[in-house]
């Protein structure tokens, strides 16, 4: 097993060994070989329904697969006892879908929240920390806002801060530029690029933006009803002549589905 990655800066490689999950009698995920690189923006993509969250669970820890394994690093996540994936978890930070912040405490608290859970800092060294991630994406002015009073995108990037507020070595982005302007989405893909170069995480982004998927990915998993239907880099995937693929790529309805049918 490496064990190199959880005590050092080093960042893991994400591995998915054959997983299969479902729920009670249907499978969602449908025997999944895929390996995230580390230290490298891999992109899961596919359409709605596809599993892409469910493949993020599972790979959170959250989601036992039926068969098949995850492995970060060499450490089998599923194998492990509650208190090793514990020490596990905290590695890796997680920004979901709007945010996910606590309406009741401004952001300062928000960001401080899981260094307060997980460390035993005093109050000055966590505030110092917390204006250091909220400086990261642009937000150390913001720091007694509550979230209500920001922006969608500026929501986004505080849970971001959040997510980074433990110095995790994997970061996993539910749908990070969904609901934001594009230019707005630009500044967030930017973010995450820079994210990368600058602190060498693994980073793991659910997303259905093209754009942000040409923008960011150095690799892709494209999932189309559970399946893998394609791995590799951003330009092998735009060479594709697989059917879903360049149904999904160039936006093509399912014509004969939705043709409208005349009225006698």
């Amino acid at each position: 097993m490496d064990t190199d990655w959880t005590t050092t800066h080093a960042a893991p490689d994400i591995v998915l060994d054959a997983i299969r999950v479902g729920y009670q009698e249907r499978e969602i995920l449908k025997g999944i070989s895929a390996v995230l690189p580390r230290g490298r923006i891999s992109v899961i993509l596919g359409g709605s329904g596809g599993g892409k969250s469910t493949l993020l669970k599972a790979i959170l820890g959250l989601l036992p697969p039926t068969s098949g394994r995850v492995l970060l690093g060499g450490y089998d996540l599923y194998a492990l006892q509650a208190d090793q994936l514990r020490e596990i978890r905290k590695r890796l930070g997680v920004l979901f879908q709007d945010g996910a912040l606590l309406g009741s405490l401004p952001l300062g608290e928000n960001i401080a929240l899981p260094i307060r859970e997980h460390t035993n800092l005093d109050e000055d060294l966590i505030e110092t920390m917390v204006r250091m991630k909220l400086s990261l994406v642009g937000l150390d002015a913001f720091m007694d806002f509550f979230p209500n009073q920001l922006s969608g995108g500026m929501r986004k990037r505080a849970g971001l801060a959040r997510a980074l507020a433990l110095d995790p070595k994997v970061l996993l982005c539910d749908e990070p530029t969904s609901g934001l302007d594009p230019i707005t989405a630009a500044d967030l893909d930017r973010l995450i690029l820079d994210l990368k170069e600058a602190f060498g995480m693994t980073i793991v982004v659910v997303s259905h933006d093209l754009e942000s998927v040409y923008t960011i990915a150095d690799h892709v998993v494209v999932l189309n009803k559970g399946a893998m239907v394609f791995q590799g880099d951003p330009a092998h995937l735009r060479q594709s002549e697989d059917p879903f693929l360049v149904q999904f790529l160039n936006r093509l309805p399912n014509r004969e589905r939705h043709r409208p049918q005349a009225v006698g």
